[in-house]
């Protein structure tokens, strides 16, 4: 009776719903139908909305996350690019193995993104497609012998090489200014063109290059034509001229030259332009009176110097000042708060007080550059032991200005005017000049050729990451890469299946 009664208690305690598991409730296949079909709809209408959103003018926006911002271009790019009448065609023959072709399809994109219908933009591999290198060299009458790219505005070419856009030993990219540059070029009526003053003094040589080759390098990227003339010999300065540089002169103008040069600043029937790269040791009394009148003096009776005392040889002079850009200018404003250094000897630009008379003749002098305040001018800087004296000039001091006669404030209104950059220096483009050096004195040429699109397109740097270890760690790499992780997340997949199923 006892077996009985406790196998009767086990079978009613098997029978007893709350002494056990709750029974196998069965799946409602209805209500997981109606939930993936909602995930999918919602799915679909998030999928439109995006692309809807992506389609729309303006939908979409692009970040460049690199340190260097060098898959950006500049703001004056831009707005060119933006208020472009022309249509422009771009052309990329590039290889692939080109250690800039990935940053420069990524420029190009940019100029095809915001130029809208007015870029055209195609890229290839010249040594891949032979019958679209014939192609494009049939329709453009030029061999492609080397990576380029055609810049094509209503029938008019420019072939720009991989060479062109490279500065530094092909450290710095400069893309985005010979693009630019060639765009602008191609859309100009006539190409601008740039007299060097010849005759007045020699350049420096290293290894048998020049300030004069540097010119000629600077011609090329930024597409004007440069040529040498000799004041002696001309009673007027040629018809073509949009600017006038002279570098390094080591003689005075005599009063005829000052006069020839006098007649081109004041022709009233175009706009012209001087650049000039003084030598502080020339005296030139016949050719300073004609910058005092523009409100520039030019003090070369002083150095811009400091004495500095050093434990090994005592007390030395320090001539290669550091200047800062300032701001108030087209040339200096995408630098504006930076230094460069002027190496040689430099001598102090003072700018005239008399702003109202100057305004009256429509005449604005600038300065341009600032000398760092530990320096100062030293009238005795022959003296072995220079200090500051109460007739030395003493900060602020500046070592390049601008000059402005007839334009206007407002950058909107186009009116024909000369302009002037005048720097206490002359070694900004000898041999093998800073990056900082060579910028500015483009930007002088750019702004008295009113180029103002030109000014301050920024290089980049040229970056290549590499990468060394042991074959052995090499090995491990390959290994951990190509076997484990990939087998780890198979496994892991086999066993999230298995859990679900059971």
């Amino acid at each position: 009776m006892a077996g009985e009664t406790k196998t009767g208690q086990s079978q009613t305690g098997d029978n007893d719903p709350k002494s056990g598991d709750a029974p196998h409730q069965p799946i409602k296949r209805s209500n997981i139908a109606v939930n993936v079909t909602v995930q999918g709809i919602c799915a679909f209408l998030l999928f439109v909305m995006v692309n809807q959103l992506a389609m729309r003018p303006g939908g979409h926006k692009r970040w460049d996350l690199s340190a260097a911002k060098k898959y950006s271009i500049s703001e004056d790019t831009k707005a060119y690019l933006e208020r472009l009448d022309n249509k422009v065609t771009l052309t990329m023959a590039f290889q692939s193995d080109s250690k800039i072709r990935n940053q420069l399809k990524t420029l190009l994109d940019e100029y095809d993104r915001l130029g809208g219908a007015q870029v055209n933009f195609e890229d290839f591999d010249p040594f891949r497609d032979k019958n679209k290198a014939l192609e494009i060299s049939d329709r453009y009458e030029m061999d492609i012998d080397q990576n380029a790219v055609f810049v094509e505005v209503d029938g008019r070419i420019k072939k720009i090489t991989e060479p062109d856009m490279l500065d530094d030993n092909g450290r710095i990219f400069t893309g985005e200014a010979a693009i630019t540059s060639a765009m602008l070029a191609a859309t100009e009526h006539r190409p601008k063109k740039v007299y060097l003053i010849a005759g007045k003094g020699k350049f420096k040589e290293i290894n048998g290059r020049t300030a004069l080759e540097e010119l000629y390098a600077l011609s090329k990227r930024q597409f004007f034509e440069l040529s040498e003339l000799t004041l002696g010999n001309i009673t007027h300065v040629p018809h073509d001229a949009d600017a006038l540089i002279l570098i390094n002169p080591e003689t005075d103008l005599s009063p005829s030259e000052v006069a020839v040069l006098t007649a081109y600043w004041e022709d009233i029937r175009k706009s012209t332009g001087l650049v000039l790269l003084l030598n502080p040791a020339t005296e030139m009394s016949n050719f300073y009176p004609f910058l005092e009148k523009h409100g520039v003096r030019v003090n070369n009776d002083y150095r811009l110097l400091f004495s500095q005392t050093t434990g090994i040889g005592g007390t030395q002079k320090i001539y290669s000042v550091q200047s800062k850009y300032l701001t108030g200018s087209p040339i200096t404003s995408g630098n504006a708060g930076s230094l460069t250094t002027f190496s040689g000897q430099t001598c102090p630009i003072s700018i005239s007080q008399d702003t109202e008379a100057l305004a009256a003749k429509s005449i604005v002098p600038r300065p341009l550059l600032e000398a760092d305040p530990q320096f100062w001018g030293d009238r005795n800087h022959t003296e072995p032991v220079p200090t500051l004296d109460p007739l030395d000039k003493k900060a602020p001091i500046y070592t390049a200005a601008s000059v402005e006669k007839g334009g206007s404030e407002d950058a909107v209104v186009k009116l024909k005017s000369s302009r002037m950059v005048v720097v206490g220096n002359s070694t900004l483009l000898d041999p093998i000049p800073t990056r900082s050096n060579a910028k500015f004195v483009m930007n002088a040429i750019n702004w008295t050729l009113d180029r103002e699109e030109r000014i301050d397109i920024m290089p980049s740097r040229v970056t290549n990451f590499r990468v060394n270890m042991p074959a052995e760690k090499y090995g491990n790499l390959v290994f951990l890469v190509v076997i484990l992780l990939p087998a780890a997340a198979f496994f892991f997949a086999i066993f999230v299946w298995s859990s679900r199923r059971n």
